[in-house]
């Protein structure tokens, strides 16, 4: 029985007429090759079926080109169009990206990083869990260059990039005390999060600080829809109920948005309402959702170029590495359709 042989980058090459090192080049850096090289040569490796194996390729030169990636889940529209950059960015610089959930615990945070360290990734880019801890003291003793992002904690061993919550927050309730609203909900899906943390904090703050007493009021959902739908309602048909209301990311909004239809709530004329996310349907409710944009492109590109600052520092002597650093950038707060003066104001 004849067995075929696996076509090899010497093939690709000789198919394309160029050299393997323009082979290797379109594979690991393909801005610096002329557009039609590149063209020859991927239409080569479409040709020949030609597979490059990354890890082999790795552990023969002592580098890689594969990047981790750890984030809680995928469900918000948030870590959707953060994934999407960093792919689209990785793709450009010829890395590859492997992709990982934590699904918000530490344990399977830990061992889901220890797994990629396995495989011999160049760098990670993590949103941390709750309680990082044990997986920040892995990374630290793997000397693997590591960013984190959308949560900042206080350990100087790593590279932060964070959307500024506490500014968009703020915003958020000022412009809601604008349109008259003195009794201002935010729903929190994990109070522990440093994140939610921040939020909660500046969310309270404003309201402090408002030209018009205004009570803030959180409500935690936990993990039940149902439940919480059920709460929500209570807290919104209750004396001096609050008259709009922050959902924490696209998953709760529609959480939100189900218990408003279930009970007969309808936005803006019964009850205010704001996302602090994008979904991408927020543009197509009637009235139109408001939102609080996450800059997630930005996000990740600066997010990017700390990693690939890191690599570099990883070749050099450790005295000779830049001290590290926290990004932070604004988000973009769009009051849309959702958001009107309430009720009483209205009538009056």
């Amino acid at each position: 029985m004849s067995v075929t042989r696996k076509p090899t980058m010497h093939d690709v090459a000789r198919r394309a007429g160029v050299s393997t090192g323009t082979v290797s080049n379109v594979l690991n850096d393909p801005h610096v090759v002329s557009a039609d090289k590149r063209e020859r040569v991927l239409a080569a490796i479409a040709h020949l079926g030609y597979l490059r194996n990354s890890l082999a390729q790795s552990l023969k030169s002592e580098s890689s080109r594969v990047i981790g990636l750890c984030v809680p889940h995928a469900a918000s529209a948030y870590f959707t169009s953060l994934i999407d950059a960093l792919e689209d960015i990785a793709y450009t610089r010829g890395f590859e990206m492997v992709q990982i959930l934590s699904r918000h615990d530490p344990d399977m945070e830990y061992r889901r990083v220890e797994t990629l360290l396995a495989h011999r990734i160049a760098g990670l880019i993590m949103v941390p869990s709750q309680s990082p801890h044990r997986t920040f003291d892995l990374l630290d003793r793997a000397r693997i260059p590591a960013i984190m992002v959308d949560r900042f904690w206080s350990d100087e061993r790593f590279d932060y990039v964070t959307m500024n919550n506490s500014e968009a927050m703020t915003a958020t309730v000022a412009g809601l005390v604008a349109h008259g609203h003195r009794h201002i909900l935010y729903t929190a899906r994990y109070p522990d999060l440093v994140t939610t943390q921040q939020r909660i904090t500046a969310f309270e703050a404003a309201g402090r600080a408002a030209p018009e007493p205004t009570r803030t009021t959180v409500l935690v959902s936990g993990e039940d829809e149902i439940a919480f739908g059920q709460r929500l309602i209570a807290a919104l048909r209750a004396p001096d109920a609050p008259t709009a209301v922050i959902a924490s990311n696209s998953v709760i909004t529609l959480w939100v948005l189900r218990a408003f239809k279930a009970a007969g709530i309808t936005y803006p004329d019964d009850v205010s309402l704001v996302a602090f996310d994008e979904p991408v349907w927020a543009d197509v409710m009637t009235p139109p959702l408001s939102i609080i944009r996450h800059p997630s492109i930005a996000i990740a590109e600066a997010t990017w170029e700390l990693l690939m600052e890191r690599l570099g520092d990883s070749r050099k002597p450790p005295a000779e590495a830049k001290p590290r650093r926290h990004v932070q950038l604004p988000a973009t707060l769009e009051l849309r359709g959702s958001v009107g003066a309430p009720r009483i104001q209205a009538q009056s």
